[in-house]
């Protein structure tokens, strides 16, 4: 509805109604659909799920209704073109009109803050006429805050900022919102723990919306300290955005069959003779879905959907909801592990981790008992070994080793011993951890390791040629190298697993080798500013530094040679997320946009102090 062509008297009725505080979630999707012309999702779908776009909305307004302060905040765990952005800033106009809340959106990107704003633009242009009719008066002054003077004198307000130390810097609101978490900046994060809290009676509420990105990144460490936050996770998946089953497809009056399903991408189907046919330690990967339809024999979704889209109510034929060949042509698109984790948010994904193979176990990982360990290198079987009962033994064998440092400057200082066995196995011995250290400390450190261990060579960081030399003077034989940062990835990588399956690369499971495993185990690669893996390492506190010290080592004693490249390779990484089609975003986007605008073509709009003057 265009509320600028309708009468006064009309325009005081439907800005009645806008102003009116809402009930139920049923209110919300109506109140969302006569203002802003969206036809919102309101089921789900996959038994992961326990929310959809609208029951995300109504549990935040909810909270801001009641004002009892007993739910903190909450987090979006929603899949790659799930509404987010738009859930998000739906909700905060609808925030803004009911409960005149000072608002602050921290996106993680300038791309994705534009979005936002382009969404609000929209949404606030569309119903300006009944903002001004009730007596709302315009004072925005900027194009990334919309500001208001209400009747009562009140000036609610939302900011849309980057996820940055200077964005967050002296906001403070009633709502904050994290947009795309994985991408913030964690110095940021902790700035705007500042920003929320109760001021002119409402309780304040923090919002973190995500698609998970990484195995350890900054959404898996809010999902798990949810329950010790007290923040309600709410997860949506493609499953639950996309349309009902038609009759057409899944052919309902056709005799029914029992099909098999992978329970794991990729996503795999077989009838009861194939599965019969499988060894039994295989028959654990498939489920069994009992009476499938005859059309859902040989369909792509039937493994994830599993007959569910076929249940769906009526109205998921309209509105948002995504067809079933475009979800169909994501999941062809996208490796298992990125489809598992960004498109069904089922678990954190291997994409972006340096070191995707590197298994924390023992035996059949990369984790090595300290028993296992005298075995292989001497074939008897001893009821206790400790570390030192190990070290005497390697020493006796003539077993050389290595070491690597990281001078850590800001970050830990790291010091890294390495052994290199007879049958061909690296072994991580030994680490040492510490931040803040000056050099003469690290010196002292290392001093001790040499004499521990004496290491044939010390690879160091090269950026401190005045401690290498220290080094050297103190009997720890340092040679000059240049740093190869993509070499050093891949000759670990080589070591963590071939392609025959067989683990080179082991970490001793003793105490001070537990800071080593976490950061094999986490470190990543960063984003780019489209959420695209780039080849460039993380430099995050405690992990990089660890794996900075042992990368020196393994670029200099076992480089990879020639064309091929261990594991995946680098490129793959850099192109991961770059076979989505972007064209599909962007016409969901310009559709949005379109329907804001009751079939004008939205191009944005300028601001002046005391209104906004739109360009169509």
């Amino acid at each position: 509805m265009n509320f600028s062509k309708i009468s006064d008297k009309e325009k005081v009725k439907f800005s009645v109604l806008m102003f009116s505080h809402l009930d139920s979630p049923e209110q919300l999707g109506h109140w969302i659909k006569l203002f802003f012309g969206l036809e919102y999702p309101s089921t789900s779908c996959d038994k992961e799920s326990n929310s959809n776009p609208l029951s995300a909305i109504w549990t935040v307004y909810s909270a801001f209704k009641t004002n009892d302060g007993a739910i903190p905040g909450a987090i979006w765990l929603s899949a790659r073109e799930c509404l987010k952005t738009l859930s998000v800033a739906i909700l905060e106009i609808i925030l803004l009109l009911h409960f005149k809340l000072d608002i602050a959106h921290g996106a993680a990107t300038e791309s994705q803050s534009q979005v936002c704003l382009k969404y609000m633009e929209g949404f606030l242009f569309k119903i300006e006429p009944l903002m001004k009719i009730a007596g709302w008066e315009n004072l925005t002054a900027n194009k990334r805050t919309f500001e208001f003077g209400s009747p009562d004198g009140k000036r609610p307000f939302i900011k849309v900022v980057i996820c940055s130390t200077k964005g967050m810097n002296s906001l403070h609101a009633n709502f904050l919102v994290i947009d795309e978490l994985d991408l913030a900046d964690p110095v940021a994060l902790d700035e705007g723990r500042n920003i929320v809290g109760h001021s002119r009676g409402i309780h304040g509420f923090t919002l973190y919306l995500s698609t998970r990105k990484y195995s350890f990144g900054l959404m898996q460490a809010i999902i798990e300290k949810k329950d010790e936050m007290g923040y309600p996770l709410l997860r949506w998946n493609i499953l639950d955005v996309t349309e009902q089953c038609p009759p057409s497809r899944h052919l309902p009056t056709l005799p029914k069959e029992d099909r098999y399903v992978a329970r794991n991408l990729p996503l795999k189907q077989l009838s009861v003779e194939e599965y019969e046919l499988l060894p039994e330690i295989e028959k654990r990967k498939w489920d069994l879905i009992e009476k499938t339809h005859a059309g859902c024999n040989g369909c792509l979704l039937l493994p994830v959907c599993r007959t569910n889209l076929s249940k769906l109510p009526n109205e998921a034929r309209k509105g948002f909801y995504k067809p079933i060949k475009a979800i169909i042509q994501k999941f062809r698109e996208n490796p298992p592990d990125i489809a598992e984790a960004q498109i069904l948010c089922w678990r954190p994904g291997n994409e972006g981790l340096v070191y995707p193979r590197f298994v924390n176990e023992l035996n059949n990982g990369n984790i090595l008992s300290l028993r296992d360990a005298y075995y292989t290198l001497t074939g008897d079987e001893i009821k206790f070994v400790n570390e030192l009962v190990l070290l005497n033994k390697m020493q006796e064998l003539g077993i050389e080793f290595f070491a690597g440092v990281d001078w850590g400057f800001t970050n830990d200082s790291v010091i890294v011993i390495v052994a290199e066995i007879p049958n061909g196995e690296i072994w991580i011995m030994d680490c040492f951890s510490s931040p803040g250290l000056e050099f003469s400390d690290i010196l002292q450190t290392a001093i001790s390791f040499r004499d521990k261990y004496n290491p044939s060579k010390w690879f160091c960081d090269t950026a401190m040629p005045s401690h290498i030399k220290s080094f050297n003077k103190n009997g720890m034989k340092a040679p000059n190298f240049t740093k190869d940062v993509i070499g050093g990835i891949e000759a670990v990588r080589s070591k963590i697993v071939n392609s025959a399956g067989r683990r080179f690369l082991k970490v001793l499971d003793t105490d001070n080798n537990k800071k080593a495993t976490s950061a094999l185990t986490k470190h990543r690669f960063i984003l780019d500013g489209q959420g695209n893996v780039t080849a460039k390492p993380d430099d995050e506190k405690g992990t990089a530094d660890f794996c900075d010290a042992t990368r020196y080592i393994f670029q200099n004693k076992w480089p990879v040679k020639g064309p091929q490249k261990p594991g995946y390779a680098l490129t793959d990484l850099e192109t991961t997320n770059q076979n989505q089609n972007p064209s599909a975003t962007e016409q969901m986007k310009n559709e949005i946009l379109n329907r804001i605008s009751d079939g004008n073509s939205f191009v944005g709009g300028t601001k002046k102090k005391g209104g906004l003057h739109w360009s169509f």
